[in-house]
C-alpha cells in the first residue's frame, strides 16, 4: 500500500532479468495531498516499474537513433502518477517522453522528482514532463512546464494522443472504473502498436471495481493482451496475501483505427 520511503529515497528498478537495474529518486514532501491522500508512492507503482522491462512493446516506441532520420518519439502518458516512480522509470527504461499526469495539489511533488531525476533521464534519451488531467472533463490537460501554475500549456487530445498509458492503483472507489477507461479510451491513439499499462492491488473491497473496468475496457474495443499477479511485499506495508495484477491492454482487430 503505502511507501517505506519517508521524505526521500531511492528505488532500484530492474531494467532486466539478470539483476540490473536503475537508481530512482523519490521525495514525499509532506503536506501534498488529493483526494483525501498524501502524496506517497504506492506499492503498485513498485511492482509495475519493476514489470516494465518485461512488457512486450510493439516497434516504434523508443527514442529513434540518431541516424535514423525520425525526428518524433512515441509519447507516452502516466494517469495518477503520485510520485511518478511508474513514468520516470518507463522515461528511462524505454528512452521515451512520458508526462506524468494528477491532480493539480500533486504537480509540484512530480516536478521535484522530475528534476532529481534529470541526470539519468538524459542519460538514457528520455524526458518528463508534468499536467493536470481530470478524468471527470479529460479531454484536455494542462502541462506546467516550471512545475508550477505560470505558463500552462493545453494539449487536447483530439490533436495529440498518447502511444502508452500508465497507470497504477487507480481503482479504489466506485467512481473509477468509468472514469479511467474513458481517459484511456479518450487519450490512446488508434492503431495496433497503443498499449495501456495498469497495475492494482486485489484488495477484496475492490474486485468489483476491478470487473467493472474490465467489462468497460472491454465494451470499449479494447481487448487485454498480456496480464499477470505478483506478491504483495510487506516492506510496502500491504499485506503480504494481497496480490498485484498487472495488464496491458491493446485495441482490438479493426477497433481504435481512426
Amino acid at each position: 500500500m503505502a511507501s517505506p520511503i519517508g521524505v526521500q529515497g531511492t528505488l532500484a528498478v530492474k531494467t532486466d532479468d539478470t539483476g540490473s537495474s536503475i537508481s530512482i529518486h523519490i521525495s514525499e514532501p509532506a503536506g501534498l495531498t488529493a483526494e483525501n491522500l498524501s502524496l506517497s508512492t504506492w506499492g503498485a507503482s513498485f511492482i509495475l516499474a519493476n514489470q516494465l522491462h518485461s512488457i512486450s512493446l510493439p516497434p516504434d516506441h523508443s527514442a529513434p537513433a540518431e541516424d535514423s532520420g525520425a525526428t518524433e518519439r512515441p509519447w507516452m502518458l502516466e494517469l495518477g502518477a503520485g510520485t511518478g516512480l511508474v513514468g520516470l522509470s518507463a522515461a528511462a527504461i524505454w528512452g521515451t517522453k512520458v508526462t506524468l499526469t494528477d491532480l493539480s495539489n500533486i504537480i509540484p511533488g512530480l516536478a521535484a522528482n522530475i528534476s532529481l531525476n534529470e541526470p539519468l533521464l538524459k542519460q538514457s534519451g528520455g524526458s518528463g514532463s508534468c499536467g493536470t488531467l481530470d478524468w471527470t472533463d479529460p479531454a484536455t490537460l494542462q502541462l506546467h512546464p516550471d512545475g508550477n501554475g505560470g505558463d500552462l500549456m493545453t494539449v487536447d487530445a483530439g490533436t495529440s494522443k498518447a502511444s502508452v498509458i500508465l497507470a497504477a492503483d487507480t481503482i479504489y472507489s466506485e467512481e473509477h472504473p468509468e472514469l479511467l477507461s474513458k481517459t484511456i479510451v479518450t487519450w490512446m491513439a488508434p492503431g495496433p502498436r497503443s498499449r495501456a499499462i495498469l497495475c492494482y492491488p486485489l484488495r477484496m473491497a475492490y474486485i468489483d471495481h476491478v470487473r467493472e473496468f474490465w467489462e468497460l475496457m472491454e465494451a470499449a474495443g479494447l481487448e487485454c493482451a498480456q496480464e499477470g499477479r505478483e506478491s504483495g511485499d510487506d516492506n510496502w506495508n500491504e499485506l503480504s496475501h494481497t496480490p498485484y495484477e498487472w495488464c496491458v491492454w491493446r485495441w482490438k482487430e479493426n477497433e481504435g483505427q481512426s
